[in-house]
């Protein structure tokens, strides 16, 4: 797992660009998209049969597939396709499997999505996939703190009914999974350094870096050792790139990367910039 990387703006752009790998094509209309997805799983998952709801949306068991989000990555990254969905129809199959499993304590985190996404979310939960209903709470600029169990293949969202048989509150399941969230990441002070300015820190590779983010008081030191400058973009769910410009110059090279970014990533997160101040995050308004 890579934990930071320090590069100059163009670099890094060219570095998320990058795609290395080399897979057969996948068709892109949404009709044989959906057929190609469905027999890709249904090899992955032989006894279970996976069924064609419509376009774009599978069934499997009482669980529903959707593959739009996948879909428009293919349409935007042709060349990059198979790799992701190869990668997408895998983590399906194996959340399948955690999400048979007991919840445990000790499995809790906290996630930060988009509140459109804990719409859908939310749906799928009312939809019986996840027994209860969702407790989520605001965080900064639309984003949303959302509980999860963290399983040995996959991350499952969770739900009050698993909250409940934990013997928990909305409150303590939230504070356990921040606590967790302490102990599984790397301490802040090893995986993120100080940069300069015009240079640019990224955290990635990790679905809980943007997490990072609700453990304000763990950034204090990295603020103070940037001068007091300290800004943060999280456009995936796996990503997070801090920065110690914040000068109009450096504030709209950050917001442009992060725009592209978001593009061309199949797990976009949010387009906003943060910057730390001690009494918590302060979102960093267009201009």
């Amino acid at each position: 797992m890579r934990h930071r990387l320090l590069a100059p703006l163009a670099p890094l752009a060219l570095f998320l660009a990058t795609t290395t790998a080399a897979a057969q094509p996948v068709p892109l209309d949404e009709e044989p998209f959906t057929r190609h997805a469905a027999g890709q799983l249904q090899r992955t998952l032989p006894s279970r049969p996976v069924t064609v709801l419509g376009p774009l949306t599978l069934g499997l068991g009482d669980a529903q597939i959707n593959l739009d989000r996948i879909h428009a990555f293919c349409r935007r990254d042709a060349e990059g396709c198979a790799e992701r969905l190869d990668a997408f129809l895998h983590d399906v199959a194996t959340a399948l499997g955690d999400a048979q499993a007991k919840p445990r304590a000790d499995a809790l985190r906290i996630v930060l999505r988009s509140a459109a996404y804990v719409v859908s979310a939310r749906a799928s939960i009312a939809g019986g996939r996840v027994p209860g209903r969702l407790d989520a709470r605001p965080f900064v600029g639309g984003l949303m703190a959302v509980p999860v169990l963290d399983g040995e293949r996959s991350v499952q969202l969770l739900g009050s009914g698993q909250r409940e048989e934990l013997g928990l509150d909305d409150d303590q399941a939230y504070a356990r999974g921040l606590q967790n969230l302490r102990t599984r990441l790397v301490p802040l002070a090893v995986a993120a350094p100080p940069v300069a300015p015009g240079r640019l820190g990224v955290l990635a590779d990790d679905v809980y870096q943007p997490s990072r983010l609700l453990l304000h008081d763990s950034w204090a030191g990295l603020a103070e050792a940037q001068g007091g400058v300290l800004v943060v973009a999280v456009p995936a769910t796996d990503l997070l790139l801090y920065s110690a410009d914040d000068s109009p110059a450096g504030l709209a090279a950050l917001r442009a990367l992060v725009a592209d970014t978001m593009a061309r990533a199949p797990n976009p997160l949010a387009p906003l910039l943060l910057r730390w101040r001690p009494e918590g995050w302060e979102l960093v308004p267009a201009r």
